[in-house]
């Protein structure tokens, strides 16, 4: 690719749309968190993944009790904010780390959800599985699904800690910087999230920021930023609550527009659309 651009993904996502029915609210964008999120759209044009359970737990708030009257809505903001598959629950962890079938099954109930609750022009194209973790079957089963790209983390570690799917070192190497990788065998796109904002306090979040823009300019990585953070931190009553959540999100924002990085989804710049670092089947 030739142009900056950026990705932004939130994983573990329900509680808002918890929040939103036991309100009745008459809109989804006035729980708080995605008011957060459009604040962020309408200030810099973002636009936003958000990967979503089931329910959080086995027997809690699920997908199954939102009701679709904020289809229209959603397809209104399609343009800006999409819905994607996660897990079912948000434990345990590596839940299809080698069960193709437990995925299939829990893929279809989410995504069958989010076309009834938000259309398909609000569904997405790629995901985050959770943990990050799948057997090359269960990549293949996706790819046959219509999932065209997954992100992931590709740390240099071995085992289920490194959260790359299936894929090698090398591979592994060449997603981090930035390139994205197509596998044949899966028929998917795989990228790497450069950043997990909920890890880091601002100033950190910011030097990050600014390092991997520095890398781009000198060439040391591509000009493709993937950005993502979780829902649960930002929520008072979570254990482990961060109160700068917007003012995080915010600042990593403030900071890419300042160097020129424009807002996609990652449908929308994998196979075929983008030169450089990804091969596409013929």
């Amino acid at each position: 690719f030739m142009e900056k651009i950026y990705c932004f993904t939130l994983d573990d996502n329900i509680r808002f749309m918890e929040n939103a029915c036991r309100r009745k609210e008459p809109s989804l964008l006035q729980s708080p968190y995605l008011a957060m999120l459009f604040r962020q759209h309408k200030e810099f044009g973002c636009k936003f993944q958000l990967n979503m359970f089931y329910s959080y737990y086995p027997g809690s708030f699920s997908l199954a009790d939102v009701p679709d009257t904020y289809k229209k809505e959603l397809k209104e903001n399609s343009g800006w904010l999409k819905f994607s598959f996660h897990a079912r629950h948000n434990d345990p962890p590596y839940p299809y780390e080698d069960d193709a079938a437990l995925l299939e099954r829990d893929f279809e109930d989410v995504m069958s959800q989010l076309y009834r609750i938000a259309g398909p022009d609000a569904v997405a194209r790629t995901t985050t599985i959770h943990y990050a973790a799948a057997s090359p079957e269960g990549c293949s089963m996706l790819g046959n699904h219509g999932i065209r790209g997954l992100i992931g983390m590709f740390y240099e570690k071995t085992g289920r800690e490194a959260l790359h799917y299936h894929l090698s070192p090398d591979e592994a190497e060449k997603l981090r910087r930035g390139e994205f990788v197509y596998d044949a065998q899966t028929g998917l796109t795989f990228a790497h999230n450069d950043i997990i904002l909920n890890q880091h306090g601002i100033g950190e979040t910011e030097a990050i920021i600014e390092n991997i823009i520095q890398n781009v300019e000198q060439g040391q990585h591509t000009p493709f930023i993937q950005l993502m953070t979780h829902e649960q931190y930002f929520y008072e009553d979570y254990a482990a609550w961060q109160p700068d959540f917007e003012e995080k999100l915010h600042s990593a924002l403030r900071i890419l527009h300042q160097n020129g990085y424009r807002p996609v989804f990652l449908e929308d710049v994998i196979g075929g659309k983008t030169e450089g670092g990804n091969t596409e089947k013929q």
